[in-house]
């Protein structure tokens, strides 16, 4: 059986949602005001990632739990993500796949740090949804500072590329795939070599001119020396020596060119640390690797991410069509005041809701005395 993609997510009565769904692309954008409900939204496909990695559901079972703490979430206990107007109708999220709708519906009593679930839909779609899932990787807001080396994670139960939450072990994996093939869709228009660590490289150069990686391993103790440098024949410095930005975005770079084709990276504020012009690269590399299959959901509070993104329409790198942007503005009365503002062909955008990457625009009025 193919392994299903995860087109759309549904939630009711988790957190703040009475019901919400959200379509999923093969990239997805989501923004909007703090505390608006944007990483909530996408937690329960963390949540069931991070099951997956256990094997699969039984239907029913006493063994039968989402774990609520985990390498991919951490949630606290039932009280926290149990909708307290909900007046016991159930939290249950709906997963919808090209062919289907899977739906697991969750119980727990306030302190539990599992939730009891029942799952509806064919056992074969969700074995096979559960063994893609298992290959999803997040990349979170809090990355891992310039140290000078990071570990090798425990393999004994998969051979995920993944790179960690806080990216700590992006430089196992660049040990490991430096010499690997990379695929001609996730290449580096002009660099003509084809091996892992060049095109890593040559995407880093996009993004900070001049910008390269290595790494060193020291097999002895297990951990990986990581370093860059800022030209061809500079010198190579310790991360501590060139700032947080190419830390920040090393994890981000191994992981897409590590990713399997379909599988799906989660990455909160790609931009961090990185200069206005290379959060627009940033933004039109991650439209071209979601046009060469890996599929992407993306939260970010910067525009030039947003531009370079709709720069890559433009170039025609990504089909507007495989581009959700998702404004989450708080409460309100349709869908929990979430909007989908559409990008066509010319990366134009049809509506600016209030707060919609508007703030450079109300400001410059404030100062040219317009407002």
């Amino acid at each position: 059986m193919t392994a299903p993609v995860v087109t759309g997510l549904i939630v009711e009565n988790f957190k703040c949602f009475e019901h919400l769904r959200i379509p999923l692309a093969p990239l997805t954008v989501l923004s909007g005001y703090n505390g608006a409900g944007k990483s909530s939204a996408i937690q329960p496909l963390l949540l069931l990632a991070q099951r997956a990695r256990r094997g699969s559901l039984d239907g029913g079972s006493e063994n039968d739990v989402l774990p609520l703490n985990g390498n991919l979430a951490r949630l606290g206990s039932a009280g926290d993500v149990l909708r307290t107007q909900a007046e016991g109708a159930p939290l249950r999220f709906g997963f919808e796949t090209e062919e289907e709708t899977l739906f697991l519906e969750a119980s727990a009593r306030t302190g539990q740090r599992n939730l009891k679930v029942e799952m509806t839909g064919d056992r074969e779609r969700w074995d096979a949804l559960l063994s893609k899932l298992e290959r999803l990787v997040l990349i979170s807001a809090v990355r891992g500072g310039p140290a000078e080396a990071f570990p090798a994670p425990d393999l004994s139960e998969s051979d995920t590329p993944d790179v960690g939450a806080d990216g700590r072990y992006a430089s196992y994996w660049y040990d490991r795939l430096a010499d690997t093939e990379i695929e001609e869709a996730r290449r580096f228009v002009g660099e003509p070599a084809d091996t892992f660590r060049r095109q890593l490289d040559a995407w880093f150069g996009s993004i900070a001119p001049g910008a390269s990686a290595t790494v060193q391993a020291l097999p002895v103790a297990s951990i990986f020396a990581l370093q860059f440098r800022l030209s061809g024949i500079g010198e190579w410095r310790r991360p501590a020596n060139v700032g947080y930005g190419l830390t920040y975005a090393f994890p981000i770079l191994v992981a897409l060119l590590a990713a399997g084709r379909g599988d799906t990276l989660v990455i909160d504020s790609p931009e961090a640390h990185l200069h206005p012009r290379a959060q627009s690269r940033m933004g039109w590399m991650l439209a071209a690797f979601a046009a060469a299959g890996v599929r992407l959901i993306v939260e970010t509070h910067s525009d030039h991410v947003l531009n370079g993104i709709r720069r890559a329409v433009k170039d025609d790198k990504l089909d507007a069509s495989d581009l959700a942007l998702l404004f989450f503005a708080g409460g309100g009365e349709t869908d929990h005041g979430v909007t989908r503002p559409r990008v066509d062909a010319e990366g134009r955008i049809d509506e600016w809701p209030d707060g919609f990457f508007d703030q450079g625009d109300h400001d410059l009025a404030v100062l040219s005395g317009w407002e």
